[in-house]
């Protein structure tokens, strides 16, 4: 069983931020369960956030300092298993030990439950992308490959749920496009001065033919990111908009 969970935290003292905000999410969750046990499985963590916003520092240089008693969350998937080791942690309230130390203050969790729908039809998507970076054999995809998307969805699909949907990511070629598009590629520090490249902005994203079972799949990518590099917030979007179509 995978939960979703969402930690309210509390930095206790200034917390400069010249990485990605993804791999400290990371770090800081992966210190908190260790508090308890190994990790007994993958951890889909997304980038810190600030309110409702996302942390986006390491990209293309750019540096955040948290201010003491700054609030920010961190968001993730994980195991059931994982989660008890959390929240054992997280109701000691001590304060991280990274260069970014932080105080738990609440956790939130709701299982991560997803039935593929069944309902036919066209849509429109409107997605926006966070830093998300493809691979195809070897080769980096800047950009929202509907493709990459669907099979990079049906892997996560089977990961989480052990079903293998990839006669759905088969079918993209004529079920998904782009029929807009605003990104722009970018360099990531996600540490230790590791530049990566990536890329992000906004997408739209029309659907055919089984469209409920796409957006289903698709609000599994909100949770867990697509492309590489999701165990540290990369391939994280928002569902902005969905405009069905008679």
């Amino acid at each position: 069983m995978w939960r979703e969970v969402e930690i309210e935290l509390v930095t206790s003292a200034p917390c400069p931020l010249t990485g990605w905000s993804g791999s400290v999410a990371y770090k800081t969750l992966l210190e908190l369960i260790r508090r308890e046990a190994e990790p007994k499985g993958k951890i889909f963590a997304h980038p810190l956030y600030r309110g409702d916003r996302p942390i986006l520092s390491g990209v293309e240089g750019r540096a955040v300092v948290l201010e003491p008693m700054t609030q920010v969350k961190i968001r993730a998937v994980l195991t059931e298993q994982d989660l008890f080791y959390l929240l054992s942690a997280v109701s000691k309230a001590e304060p991280t030990s990274s260069t970014c130390p932080m105080s738990p203050a609440a956790l939130r969790f709701s299982p991560l439950e997803l039935k593929l729908g069944e309902g036919h039809g066209f849509a429109v998507v409107k997605l926006r992308f966070y830093p998300t970076a493809f691979m195809f054999h070897g080769r980096d995809v800047l950009y929202p490959s509907p493709q990459r998307m669907a099979y990079s969805l049906a892997k996560a699909y089977k990961e989480l749920f052990g079903v293998d949907i990839k006669p759905i990511a088969d079918r993209a070629p004529t079920a998904l496009e782009i029929v807009g598009m605003r990104t722009k590629a970018v360099r990531v520090n996600i540490g230790d001065s590791r530049l990566v490249p990536a890329f992000l902005g906004r997408a739209q994203l029309a659907v055919f033919g089984n469209v409920d079972a796409w957006l289903s799949l698709l609000k599994l990518g909100e949770s867990v990111g697509v492309g590489i590099s999701r165990a540290i917030g990369f391939g994280k979007y928002k569902i902005e908009e969905v405009v069905l179509h008679a």
